[in-house]
């Protein structure tokens, strides 16, 4: 089999070649066998229409056509391993040249995994490693105003089996229940009062470091991003646009409005929203490729027993879920977290 690969743009790649008819005639028993499967003539069973009446009402060339087909499905496997190919999208194929006698030509393309060029990431992340950032402090003013949040949420909750009443919701609005023992023992396991405060106060520094650290994760990838050399696939931008749009449908639905409703009433259509996003999506695109690079590079993969564990997890919250849509989920948010891990440790 004799074949030519043309790089494209977009990470698209052109295989076009031709496969000698010798090989192609090694299918003609199967090519007509299926094409005579479902073929009805009268006085003769389905699938069981002799060879030469196949050949009659069918022609030649419709069963030269699916012994092309048949070939081409057979080499194609060895083609792309062959030549090391990591294909992302189903290919797209299509016979440019089929006689008898003669050696059968093809093109096939389809999007490949892009060619990545790193730069010298854990140099890049030690120096954002070691840049200086404000120590994590919870002050009095962001303790009180949590805590009023707090009061407000439990401005009418009542007891057990009680209902809020009209009187209860005309009361002054500016009236919170006051922060008492008996409150703050209700809302959870707490003491009283100064062990509410002093929990509270762990939780909103807790939460504070997170993002804090979430913060420096992303300032570290997106200098490595924007060091590296990535020829972007159109065809995961989309895919990513797409994940996007259905993320919004979900939470527009989960607030009981319609999501094409939504849309009429910021005057937007799906495609203005995508048109928007782009950048945000080329960005996370790229950001996931970046990850997957690294892991590769330092030959990084998740522990079996840890992806199947949150695996479960998942499973049981969400279990109309395809296993292994989330198997895949599970293995690409470990293996970025140790990736992430990693980065740090370059101090």
């Amino acid at each position: 089999m004799d074949i030519k690969i043309e790089k494209l743009k977009n990470s698209e790649i052109e295989i076009t070649g031709s496969i000698a008819f010798e090989d192609l005639n090694k299918h003609r028993e199967q090519a007509i066998k299926k094409v005579g499967a479902h073929l009805k003539i009268d006085g003769f069973r389905e699938g069981k229409v002799p060879e030469k009446i196949i050949i009659e009402k069918i022609g030649e060339m419709a069963i030269l056509n699916e012994m092309g087909e048949l070939a081409l499905q057979m080499a194609y496997p060895d083609i792309i391993l062959g030549n090391k190919i990591n294909p992302i999208s189903s290919p797209q194929v299509s016979i440019t040249k089929l006689a008898n006698d003669n050696p059968m030509e093809f093109k096939i393309k389809l999007t490949v995994m892009p060619e990545i060029t790193l730069p010298d990431y854990k140099n890049i992340a030690k120096k954002e490693m070691a840049k200086k950032e404000d120590s994590v402090e919870v002050t009095e003013e962001e303790l009180k105003q949590t805590i009023e949040q707090i009061r407000k949420s439990q401005k009418h909750v009542k007891k057990d089996g009680e209902k809020v009443t009209e009187k209860d919701l005309e009361k002054d609005k500016d009236e919170l229940p006051e922060l008492t023992d008996e409150l703050v023992k209700k809302i959870g396991d707490f003491k009283d009062v100064a062990d509410f405060k002093t929990k509270l106060k762990e939780n909103i520094k807790h939460e504070k470091e997170h993002r804090a650290k979430e913060k420096k994760r992303m300032e570290i990838l997106n200098a490595i991003v924007k060091d590296s050399k990535i020829e972007l696939p159109e065809l995961l931008v989309e895919a990513e646009l797409r994940k996007m749009l259905a993320e919004m449908n979900d939470n527009i639905s989960r607030m009981g409005l319609q999501f094409d409703k939504y849309l009429e009433s910021i005057k937007k259509t799906e495609d203005d929203l995508k048109k928007e996003w782009r950048p945000d999506a080329e960005t996370r695109v790229k950001s996931q490729l970046v990850l997957s690079k690294i892991s590769t590079e330092e030959k990084i993969n998740p522990q079996e027993d840890e992806v199947q564990k949150n695996v479960d997890v998942i499973m049981a919250q969400y279990k109309d879920a395809k296993k292994e849509n989330v198997d895949v989920y599970v293995r690409m948010m470990l293996t970025n977290e140790e990736v992430f891990k990693l980065l740090e440790d370059q101090k």
